[in-house]
């Protein structure tokens, strides 16, 4: 994806898009095939509330992406621009990644942002951590 990474315009739709994934977030578990329990009605919303609360004026940041085993085992990470939506305030943000066109999780550590292997859609994302 060819970004201008100073495109105020596009970070702002980025914003207005996840506002609207929000929104119109409808939490579906399968009866049969899944591993796992069905998450609470409450804990959903309280991460939706959440998640709005923790949305932040998008701007780009540099993040080492380091998702697969491969990833983490390199000597000299990979870097990549992403765009911070999210942020809950406890090491952990929700990105959007404009070369794999998709968010990702990132967690701050003391040399910046590092990606933890969660990605997909913006609300999955953040649900997630």
């Amino acid at each position: 994806m060819d970004v201008d990474y100073t495109d105020d315009e596009y970070l702002l739709r980025l914003r207005r898009g996840v506002e609207t994934e929000i929104r119109d977030y409808v939490y579906e578990f399968p009866d049969n095939g899944m591993i796992g329990n069905r998450m609470p009605e409450a804990r959903v919303a309280q991460g939706l509330a959440q998640m709005r609360t923790s949305l932040v004026n998008p701007y780009w940041v540099e993040v080492e992406v380091r998702d697969t085993i491969d990833q983490i085992e390199m000597d000299v990470p990979i870097l990549r621009k992403g765009a911070v939506i999210a942020d809950d305030g406890k090491g952990t943000v929700l990105l959007f990644d404009p070369i794999a066109g998709e968010f990702v999780l990132a967690q701050r550590v003391a040399t910046g942002l590092v990606t933890i292997g969660v990605r997909g859609d913006a609300v999955g994302c953040f649900l997630a951590r």
